[in-house]
């Protein structure tokens, strides 16, 4: 299944704190939801997510009806290839 959705925020310029506390408020900072709401994954300790290069939200989120990500990839429409990323949630 391909879903779609708005790019909503971007966070890669992550604070070098290894105190998860500190590393959440900034969390919240950034995307305005605490950690344990919003992120996949969220009950693995923190340690497993916090070397991450970077996190991001996306919003109105729904399946694209019968796309493959190949179709995504095409979807331009102005004769000029869209710069597509694939994003894998397990």
């Amino acid at each position: 299944m391909v879903a779609v959705g708005n790019l909503k925020a971007v966070w890669t310029d992550l604070p070098d704190v290894d105190e998860e506390i500190t590393f959440k408020k900034e969390f919240h900072r950034c995307f305005g939801c605490g950690w344990d709401k919003v992120m996949l994954g969220a009950e693995k300790p923190f340690d497993h997510h916090r070397y991450w290069d970077g996190y991001f939200a996306v919003a109105s989120v729904a399946p694209g009806q019968g796309l493959t990500v190949l179709d995504v990839a095409v979807a331009g429409g102005d004769g000029i290839k869209p710069v597509c990323y694939n994003v894998i949630v397990t």
